[in-house]
């Protein structure tokens, strides 16, 4: 963690978060907004992939220093740590926090060299927990506002419960707000959620929203996992003893994968999603695989348990993404190969 300077509400903050759909990044955002005391900011929620392209645009048309906040993702062309540095040489103050594998695995000495004002990138709770924590040591900007702050730790802990999927699964609180936040980015403006958390009550009892919005989604799950369940075909690794599952969804991929997980003893779950052309990546509990290691040879990243990419081609072509996770696995386990295909 490094925080280097106070704050005050001299400078308009702006806010990059991982998002819409991401309950973490989502609450990362909401976060920020209490310790400030304010309703008016609006956070602009965006995928990692695209983060670096915001920075560049964001520094190309904003003429007056701001506070920048990213929250819940990391950039990966270097060019932007030379990019954030002049920023901050120009009067910003930039914060970043992150718990993903590219930002832990980022040199120190590159963090240093931007010369960020406060940052805190650590594998030990969700973005949004050490967000929290990281914003409990600045002085408040106001009674209210550090008030409204505090009020809001219930829900950034079910946020971290849901992200580090510490209920394995089970319905229950943090599964069902991140279902909501979930579909309200599906159907709505992109910002329900957010609204939506800006006054969940200090208990995160689901506002009327939110409860409409998880039931939808329950429909959505079930619908989505019925077409996993009616797609889902096998790849073997002999040499490895490992099964690749893989199919199609519309939604929902993390619930998803969970329940197919459940058939696996030693396994990875490829996850196709229609609604947006992306693949997420989980596995068995008792799988040793490092997803994050796989998926960032693919373009993506995430966590050991979870992760995610995208290909060129965004069409539901096993022929096509089959062959690059092999070559993945082929790389960080070269002894080993993919032999043969298995229908389920």
């Amino acid at each position: 963690m490094k925080n280097k300077e106070n704050l005050d509400t001299a400078r308009p903050p702006l806010l990059l978060s991982h998002g819409p759909g991401c309950f973490d990044g989502t609450t990362c955002a909401v976060a920020v907004s209490r310790y400030y005391g304010t309703r008016s900011l609006i956070p602009h929620f965006t995928h990692p992939s695209q983060l670096d392209s915001i920075i560049q645009k964001l520094s190309t048309t904003t003429t007056n220093p701001h506070d920048l906040w990213i929250l819940d993702m990391a950039w990966k062309d270097n060019k932007t740590d030379l990019l954030l540095h002049q920023l901050i040489e120009q009067g910003w103050r930039v914060f970043w926090i992150d718990h993903h594998r590219n930002a832990i695995e980022k040199p120190k000495s590159e963090i240093e060299n931007i010369n960020l004002t406060g940052y805190t990138i650590s594998p030990e709770y969700a973005a949004s927990y050490l967000l929290f924590d990281f914003l409990n040591t600045l002085p408040q900007i106001s009674p209210s506002a550090g008030k409204w702050l505090s009020s809001f730790e219930k829900t950034v802990k079910l946020a971290d419960e849901h992200d580090r999927w510490l209920h394995d699964g089970k319905e229950g609180h943090a599964m069902q707000l991140a279902l909501a936040i979930e579909q309200l980015a599906r159907h709505g403006s992109g910002l329900e959620g957010y609204h939506e958390l800006l006054d969940i009550s200090e208990d995160a009892t689901l506002t009327p929203k939110l409860l409409s919005a998880y039931k939808n989604a329950k429909k959505e799950l079930e619908e989505s996992l019925l077409m996993a369940q009616n797609s889902k075909a096998e790849y073997i690794l002999d040499n490895l003893n490992l099964t690749i599952l893989y199919a199609k969804c519309n939604k929902y991929s993390s619930q998803v994968g969970n329940t197919l997980k459940a058939s696996l003893d030693n396994g990875i779950i490829v996850l196709f999603s229609e609604s947006d052309g992306r693949y997420s990546l989980r596995k068995s509990n008792s799988c040793k695989v490092n997803l994050a290691n796989i998926a960032t040879l693919l373009g993506g990243g995430g966590h050991p348990s979870a992760a995610g990419f995208q290909l060129s081609t965004q069409e539901y072509n096993p022929s096509d993404f089959l062959p690059k996770i092999e070559a993945a696995i082929k790389t960080l386990h070269t002894s080993h190969k993919l032999n043969h295909v298995a229908q389920v």
